[in-house]
């Protein structure tokens, strides 16, 4: 089965013009084209969409993205590099995500403290109001 750009985008919910920028920067080898132009997605294309959103989503530039599209175009021999790809991309994610659970922890202890506050009716934070306390600032979590 074969699928136009726009059948793409409803199926995958990925923007049609994203779809095409993509294409146009060689990022989906096997599409076919009709005498019109008018791409077509088969099955493995549409896995295609989700591999390349999905490095999208987390920052991989088009140029890594084609560099990885070749490497699997190459074959058996370049596994071990593919492989070597992912887990660094994979390394990048774990990072952000211990950065995120820092300022999401950092977050709660803000929460906490306005609700406190609230309930004391109590301004601590505000320099110019007669309850604000000076805090000491935590050192960053690495």
């Amino acid at each position: 089965m074969s699928y136009t750009i726009i059948e793409v985008e409803r199926k995958t919910g990925i923007a049609s013009r994203k779809l095409r920028f993509w294409a146009d920067k060689g990022l989906f080898p096997f599409l076919e084209k009709d005498k019109n132009g008018v791409r077509y997605f088969s099955e493995q294309d549409l896995q295609w969409v989700i591999w390349v959103n999905c490095f999208r989503q987390i920052g991989m530039s088009i140029q890594n993205i084609k560099n990885y599209i070749e490497l699997c175009i190459k074959g058996a021999n370049t596994m071990q590099e593919r492989l070597e790809i992912i887990l660094n991309e994979k390394q990048k994610i774990i990072n952000q995500i211990s950065d995120l659970q820092n300022i999401l922890e950092k977050l709660d202890y803000k929460t906490k403290d306005y609700k406190n506050m609230i309930a004391e009716n109590k301004d601590k934070f505000n320099p110019v109001s007669k309850d604000y306390i000076k805090t000491k600032i935590k050192k960053h979590k690495n």
